[in-house]
């Protein structure tokens, strides 16, 4: 095993958590050969200092309490992290519906009370640019119609 890069991936694994696949980039990105930086990549898994489940479960926990994301939204950021989608269909199976119209409220009532002058037409692709269901977009304007005075 190459010691180098074993002590790389440990140097970069304490400054921040990275996902294998990540970490396997920034590694090769680095001039380290792909039989060393598969090796230092399973160094690190033994040892416990990367563990791909630990990292989704953290950014799914994250996202969940910002209330600003999507379910899709969501898929799409741990799916940039590098993360396999197996694991991250797994962890999203048990998604709240209500946590997303959460999001999706908080995302309306800023636009709503932004400088610009709000339309509901703004609201609606806001939130499906953002990748909020139909079904939750028709929630939040019936919503969002029912305050109106």
């Amino acid at each position: 095993m190459n010691r180098n890069v074993s002590e790389a991936a440990v140097r970069l694994l304490k400054i921040r958590t990275y996902s294998q696949q990540e970490l396997e980039q920034k590694l090769l990105k680095q001039g380290f050969d792909e039989v060393a930086v598969s090796e230092a990549i399973e160094y690190v898994t033994k040892r416990g200092y990367l563990n791909d489940a630990a990292l989704c479960d953290m950014l799914v926990e994250r996202y969940t309490e910002s209330n600003k994301y999507s379910l899709k939204e969501t898929y799409l950021r741990l799916r940039r992290r590098g993360l396999p989608t197996t694991m991250i269909n797994e962890k999203l199976t048990d998604w709240d519906s209500n946590l997303e119209y959460q999001a999706a409220i908080k995302i309306a009532m800023k636009i709503l009370h932004s400088k610009e002058n709000p339309d509901l037409h703004k609201i609606i692709r806001r939130l499906s640019a953002k990748g909020f269901k139909a079904a939750t977009v028709s929630k939040v304007l019936a919503h969002l119609k029912d305050m109106a005075p």
